[in-house]
Parts: structure tokens; sequence; C-alpha cells
């Protein structure tokens, strides 16, 4: 899994059904600028407020089919896109493998 011990210490407040279930969603993240998927998903679930599991659940969930996505094909200069569909986005970036992995999710405010 992870050596981060912040992460170490978060996933202890969940079953061992949970466990597995994080694991799981941080197959689809990509670390970004963090040391880690895990660090990059509790800092963006703990600054948009969200418990980390249900962020990863909600980010999981997002269905692309009938998202507006940023740009229309290909990808952004940083290897980026964004798919938006109501109020949420959902921010993707291909891995070394060519394999779009989550960079971030969010809930735009009205």
């Amino acid at each position: 899994m992870t050596s981060d011990s912040r992460f170490e210490e978060l996933f202890q407040q969940y079953s061992k059904a949970e466990q597995v279930e994080i694991q799981r969603y941080l197959l689809e993240w990509d670390q970004g600028t963090y040391g880690s998927s895990a660090q990059s998903v509790i800092d963006h679930a703990q600054r948009k407020g969200f418990d980390v599991l249900k962020y990863l659940r909600r980010a999981h969930n997002f269905s692309k089919k009938g998202a507006k996505r940023v740009p229309k094909s290909g990808y952004r200069s940083d290897v980026s896109a964004v798919y938006r569909k109501g109020n949420e986005f959902l921010i993707v970036r291909l891995d070394r493998y060519g394999i779009e992995k989550i960079v971030t999710y969010g809930i735009n405010e009205v």
C-alpha cells in the first residue's frame, strides 16, 4: 500500500471492508505533485471538506457519460483533461502507461 504514516493513521478509522475499498479506489488515482496517491487524496478530500472514503466513492462514481470534456479530444499541455457535469468536475491525467488516472474531484458551489 503506502508508507505514508498520515495515511496509515487515517486508514485505521475504517473497517476491513472499507480498507479494501479504499485500496481499490487508490489504484484509480495519480499522485500528481504529492509523494503518493494516498497523500493526494487525503489533501484534496480534507481541503474540500469530505470524508476520505466518501470522496473516493464520489470520484469513482463520477460518470463521464454526458459530461463536457475540456479539451473535447486529446489533452492539455500538462496531459490532463477536465470532465464537467452539472456542478461536479473530475480532472484526469494520463499515467506513464497512457491510462487516465484521477488527479482531483470536486463540486463547484453554485
